[in-house]
């Protein structure tokens, strides 16, 4: 009898039963988005199970940038929006509320994100709207205090810097985040120097008012759109 081949004993990527494919591409792509484009490439099979929701959804993008400037890249993260990926819908989010001008969409796809959650857009819509003085200001207040549950106070020193990163690749507007008032009115708790000059993404100890830790944040992402 003629022996098989290596070749001919390996089994094919149509062997695999599709939830396993799709399940390797996740991975992956939740790894690095780059190692997914060349996953996809290789064959018909993998490019068919990369464009799967499931891959989509959960793909990392935390490396390309907020407003891609090549086609198919933003098609893809278009894609990504469209499967519900949080990291997509939280950059359109900050896309559209301070470089598109688009405030309500903006706030929108932060809702989004942040119901699937997303730290840093929870961070951010909940900052947005005290600064806007929403309607629904005791909403904000009630994101960012479950944001803070059983969070470590150095993640504060992760969502500063996550944000800023993202508002410095944008064409941004000062005025798109007005200087709203204070939450805290008392004299006795105000930090010093928490209402003059810069504060440092190292700075996480919170103060021990709850109106002036929120404060103390809108300070600061004011400071970041004052400095494009």
């Amino acid at each position: 009898m003629m022996k098989r081949t290596k070749k001919e004993l390996l089994p094919s990527i149509g062997t695999l039963p599709e939830e396993l494919l799709t399940e390797v591409l996740a991975r992956v792509g939740s790894s690095a988005v780059t190692d997914l484009f060349n996953v996809k490439k290789s064959c018909k099979g993998f490019y068919k199970a990369g464009e799967d929701r499931e891959v989509l959804r959960r793909v990392s993008l935390e490396k390309l940038p907020a407003v891609p400037w090549e086609d198919s890249y933003r098609e893809f993260i278009r894609q990504c929006e469209d499967r519900g990926n949080p990291e997509a819908l939280f950059k359109r989010g900050m896309v559209e509320y301070f470089s598109s001008k688009n405030q309500v969409l903006g706030i929108e796809f932060l809702k989004k994100a942040t119901c699937l959650g997303h730290e840093e857009a929870a961070y951010m819509l909940g900052l947005i709207l005290l600064c806007t003085n929403h309607p629904s200001k005791s909403q904000a207040l009630e994101i960012l205090k479950k944001l803070e549950q059983g969070s470590p106070s150095t993640k504060i020193q992760k969502w500063r810097k996550r944000s800023k990163e993202i508002i410095r690749e944008m064409w941004t507007s000062t005025g798109s985040l007005p200087q709203p008032e204070p939450m805290c009115t008392s004299l006795f708790c105000k930090r010093n120097g928490s209402n003059s000059g810069w504060l440092s993404e190292e700075d996480v100890e919170p103060p021990s008012c709850e109106a002036c830790k929120w404060d103390q944040e809108i300070f600061f992402i004011r400071n970041v759109l004052q400095a494009i």
